[in-house]
């Protein structure tokens, strides 16, 4: 116990610049390096992401109040949709 404290002090008289790192402690601060950078290079959540989930709820919306609207012939025309769809996607490639 008393040596995680010595450690803990360590750690922080090191953050206040008090102690002169010697050769053995730069391993917490090599971690910290990397701490610092995950923290930098956070992804930024949305982005093309929200745009396909905005896309693809807005398609299922609209089929499901055209099915309701017309019934059985605008399920069949997604069933006509979807070849045509995978042969174009495929087709520059």
């Amino acid at each position: 116990m008393q040596e995680r404290e010595n450690r803990i002090r360590k750690e922080i008289e090191r953050e206040r610049g008090i102690v002169n790192e010697t050769q053995g402690e730069h391993r917490s601060r090599i971690a910290g390096s990397f701490h610092a950078a995950r923290r930098r290079n956070k992804p930024l959540i949305g982005g093309n992401a929200v745009m396909i989930r905005l896309g693809v709820l807005l398609f299922l919306s609209v089929f499901i109040i055209a099915f309701l609207q017309w019934g059985k012939p605008v399920l069949y025309s997604l069933f006509l949709f979807i070849p045509v769809y995978f042969y174009l996607k495929f087709k520059s490639k």
